[in-house]
Order: structure tokens, then C-alpha cells, then sequence
């Protein structure tokens, strides 16, 4: 029997919220409703998804300090393998790295794969102006090559926008 597996299912528990966004001024400027487990388990079930895999949503864990961004990223990786212990037959998740971090994303790489025993880790596509394909994160990289382990890359919003002297933003 084919099962509906959705890789792209955003977990935002109160405290990341609290930790990456300024109340009224969320990232992105979107309010999402408060997330639960059970509205998370409502929803799959309503969509027909068999397997969510979970993952954190802009604008990550690295909010400009690289110990608070160790510390939300521990703590993501940890509740969502505690939703993945509670329900394996409902819930993945990626982890979330500390980038541009990278000392502390090769820990944390580490510890929720080999320890929490997450499914793999979510990057995005930039992390305050640092992309994907710098140099700096070849490290990063070359550990996840070695895995063989799932990256998931999500769009995150340019980290200065580009505006016209009228305002309007442009490409």
C-alpha cells in the first residue's frame, strides 16, 4: 500500500516562536495559529499524509548569537524527536543547525543524528546573507556526504531587500 509521506511540515512550538520573532512583527509577516501536536496530527489526518516530517520554519535558530542559536537549536532537535519517540508512525524530523555556526551546526549535526536519531537536517538557503554554497560551509557539507544522510533546502527571504527609490521591491 502507497503511503502519503509530506517532507515540508513546519513545527513551531512556543518557545521558538518566542526566540526568533518580535511578537506583532512575526518573520515573514505571516501570524501562524499556535502549533500543537494534536492540530499537527488534525491536519495530516485531514490532508490524507500518513508521515509528516517535522521541521523548524524561517528564520531558523541563528538569530545573530551563536549560543542562543545553540541552545533553540537543542531544544528544537529535542522536542522533535521527543514527537518522533511519542509517535513514529506519524512523525519525522529533520534537525536544525546553528548556521553560519559551524562548529556548533557539527555538534549539534552529530548529536541529533547519532543521539536523538533524527532523519536528517533542514538547511536554509541562506542564514543571515552566508548561502549554501559558501566556502565557510564545506565542512558542514563534507559531514553530511559522509552520512549519507537527508538534507531538506528551504527558501528563506534575502537578508537585505532590494528596493527602488520608490520602495518597490525588484529582483
Amino acid at each position: 500500500m502507497a503511503r502519503t509521506i509530506d517532507v515540508h511540515q513546519h513545527f513551531l512550538p512556543d518557545f521558538f516562536w518566542r526566540g526568533t520573532n518580535e511578537g506583532a512583527k512575526p518573520v515573514g509577516g505571516i501570524m501562524p495559529p499556535p502549533w500543537t501536536e494534536s492540530t499537527a496530527l488534525a491536519f495530516i489526518d485531514d490532508a490524507g499524509i500518513d508521515v509528516a516530517v517535522l521541521s523548524i520554519s524561517t528564520p531558523g535558530v541563528h538569530v545573530g548569537d551563536d549560543t542562543r542559536a545553540r541552545a533553540l537549536a537543542r531544544r528544537c532537535n529535542e522536542f522533535a524527536a521527543q514527537l518522533v519517540q511519542s509517535r513514529p508512525d506519524r512523525f519525522g524530523s529533520f534537525a536544525a543547525l546553528p548556521l553560519p555556526d559551524v562548529d556548533g551546526a557539527l555538534e549539534e549535526l552529530r548529536y541529533a543524528l547519532d543521539v536523538l536519531k533524527l532523519d536528517g537536517v533542514l538547511l536554509f538557503s541562506n542564514v543571515q546573507g552566508i548561502y549554501l554554497g559558501d566556502p565557510r560551509l564545506e565542512p558542514v557539507f563534507t559531514e553530511l556526504d559522509r552520512r549519507g544522510r537527508p538534507c531538506s533546502c528551504t527558501p528563506t527571504l534575502r537578508p537585505i531587500p532590494w528596493r527602488t527609490a520608490s520602495g518597490c521591491r525588484t529582483r
